[in-house]
């Protein structure tokens, strides 16, 4: 049989190499994206989901306005995933002032809310599609600096379609890898 080292494409690893290879699986950007995905699988359906205050029987006259109370529920529980940075919260944070301000100013009270008619986390209005896509894709990393990496993942593709999102993330000083920003890639069909 022949030596498995001398095979083209096939090398032998040792145990320490394996270790050392282990922990640093252990906080890669691709595994914090894996688990967010995860976490989000198991979290979604218990996460705030009443941000905006609507008119109701009682005051039918009324306009949509933020809750900022549930507004703050949902960013405590996004924030215990841990795999979220201070700085993405902020600028949820940001989102919903905005949009307050912009339901203030443009009364509204039928149809959806403007600014809320998505998934916050999963960028999409068909969630749990989009969800159960990216865990069933393929994930790429490019290192941009020893604390900062892009992450894209691409779930299968369709005739004419594909899921995708693309994150980028920062080493914080414990050494966890957090997810700064999530957006949409621009080209997703090949």
């Amino acid at each position: 049989m022949d030596n498995p080292s001398t095979q083209p494409g096939i090398s032998t690893t040792t145990a320490a190499s394996l270790s050392s290879a282990s922990a640093v699986a252990e906080s890669s950007p691709e595994k914090t994206v894996r688990e967010y995905l995860n976490w989000y699988s198991t979290h979604y359906d218990k996460l705030p989901t009443n941000l905006v205050k609507y008119p109701t029987s009682h005051d039918p006259s009324g306009y949509y306005a933020v809750d900022f109370h549930a507004t703050e529920s949902w960013l405590t529980a996004v924030r215990e995933s841990g795999l979220l940075s201070e700085g993405y919260l902020q600028h949820w944070r940001s989102y919903f002032k905005q949009y307050a301000d912009t339901m203030r100013l443009h009364h509204q009270n039928d149809g959806p809310a403007p600014g809320f008619e998505y998934d916050f986390l999963m960028l999409s209005q068909e969630a749990d599609t989009k969800l159960t896509e990216l865990q069933a894709g393929i994930f790429t990393t490019r290192l941009v600096s020893g604390t900062s990496a892009t992450v894209a993942a691409l779930g299968p593709q369709h005739d004419g379609w594909r899921e995708g999102m693309t994150f980028e993330l920062t080493k914080s000083a414990t050494g966890q890898w957090q997810i700064e920003t999530m957006s949409i890639p621009d080209n997703l069909i090949q």
